[in-house]
């Protein structure tokens, strides 16, 4: 019975694990790229990507048990694709983990701005809320693990519960004609943010030592841990997207063309100040949250790609680096939030943890004849399958 419950424990561990880190900033901008192609064809578009990031999982969990000892992308693309794929590998991180920073500080920056500038009755300047909210941030991550991981439950709370109320208060406001409107050719631009909405494979190496090698477990969790996410984008789509302007009003023009976020469509669509309100909280939850937990990722990261002990006496260099390129991008190019989403989503995302696992895969399976614990079904068609789906999000 404990051993029973100890799995059980892990699985639903490992499944929240998952799906706290598909929710964020993604659903900030997945409204304004929903409402060009409809509710239907964007929901379609996202069948599609949660078939995608599953299989993309699976593969990398397949891959990681082939190791008996801790391994991550990079190991993985070194023993595959040997020095020269580790350092594309370690580039690519760097490309997606900045194209991220950029979308978080721009959509921080703004909402900052918003907030200071009504609480003030003074516009102002968007430098100011960039500059407030990159300091926040590192201000919480230089506190360390701890103060990061208490300040990040308060904030998940507060992001579950702007969430229900926002949608609680909103299908009330839904005009159902607006859900009826249908582009397929738009909802292929949805495509790279739905893939940063469901990006959690690099978390796949972590939770294979979380529950000990548990297959059923880590299977279940990468099923279920992306199936609430698209649960939850699916009533955020519905209830948003029937509150829109419509797609052809000079609102909707005028935003969409400014890669704004849906909080600023919400103001011009909605009568309705508590919707608004609730809007204006989840979405600046939304950024702030993985915009914290990332910063923490990306030092570390820098740190081991740099072989850098912990408590290294320029630690203030590599929170420099890490914070500090894409503030001044942010600054010196306004209202990147949306293609920076899209860079991280439809590039980044796709070789890292599309490409790469079919072809380490392919490689370990077929090439070096290795015979894990664990095998994701389909053969060669599967992954050919995956293979062509990647240089299809490419293309996009």
């Amino acid at each position: 019975m404990e051993m029973t419950l100890e799995k059980q424990g892990s699985t639903i561990a490992a499944t929240l694990l998952i799906t706290g880190c598909c929710i964020g900033a993604g659903m900030i901008g997945l409204p304004i790229m929903s409402a060009a192609a409809g509710f239907i064809p964007s929901t379609l578009a996202m069948i599609l990507c949660y078939f995608f990031a599953t299989s993309t999982g699976l593969l990398i969990l397949e891959i990681t048990l082939w190791f008996d000892q801790k391994v991550n992308l990079l190991s993985m693309a070194n023993f595959a694709l040997g020095k020269t794929g580790k350092v594309i590998t370690w580039s690519l991180f760097l490309f997606l983990f900045y194209c991220l920073f950029v979308a978080y500080i721009d959509g921080s920056g703004q909402i900052i701005t918003n907030m200071l500038s009504n609480a003030m009755q003074h516009p102002i300047s968007r430098e100011v809320g960039i500059l407030c909210s990159v300091s926040f941030v590192g201000v919480i991550v230089y506190g360390g693990t701890r103060f990061v991981s208490s300040v990040s439950r308060i904030f998940l709370f507060g992001l579950s519960c702007s969430y229900i109320t926002l949608l609680s208060l909103g299908f009330s406001h839904v005009k159902q004609d607006k859900l009826l409107y249908m582009n397929f050719e738009a909802a292929i631009s949805t495509i790279p943010i739905l893939l940063v909405c469901f990006g959690y494979q690099n978390l796949i190496p972590t939770l294979t030592y979380y529950v000990r090698k548990n297959i059923k477990a880590l299977r279940t969790a990468i099923y279920v841990g992306n199936l609430i996410p698209f649960v939850i984008y699916l009533l955020w789509n519905f209830v948003i997207l029937g509150m829109l302007p419509e797609t052809n009003s000079i609102e909707f023009t005028q935003m969409s063309s400014q890669n704004n976020m849906v909080t600023e469509l919400l103001e011009k669509a909605s009568e309705s100040d508590s919707v608004i309100f609730f809007a204006k909280i989840f979405s600046f939850l939304a950024i702030i949250t993985p915009f914290i937990a990332n910063t923490m990722a990306f030092v570390d990261f820098l740190k081991d790609g740099l072989k850098i002990s912990k408590k290294y006496q320029y630690e203030f260099f590599i929170y420099g680096l890490v914070l500090i390129p894409p503030t001044v991008l942010t600054i010196f190019y306004p209202h990147l939030f949306l293609k920076a989403l899209g860079f991280a989503g439809g590039f980044a995302d796709v070789i890292l943890f599309g490409v790469l696992p079919v072809s380490i895969v392919w490689i370990g399976r077929y090439i070096k004849n290795i015979k894990g614990p664990y095998t994701v079904a389909g053969g060669k068609s599967f992954l050919i399958t995956i293979l062509f789906l990647s240089i299809g999000f490419l293309l996009i």
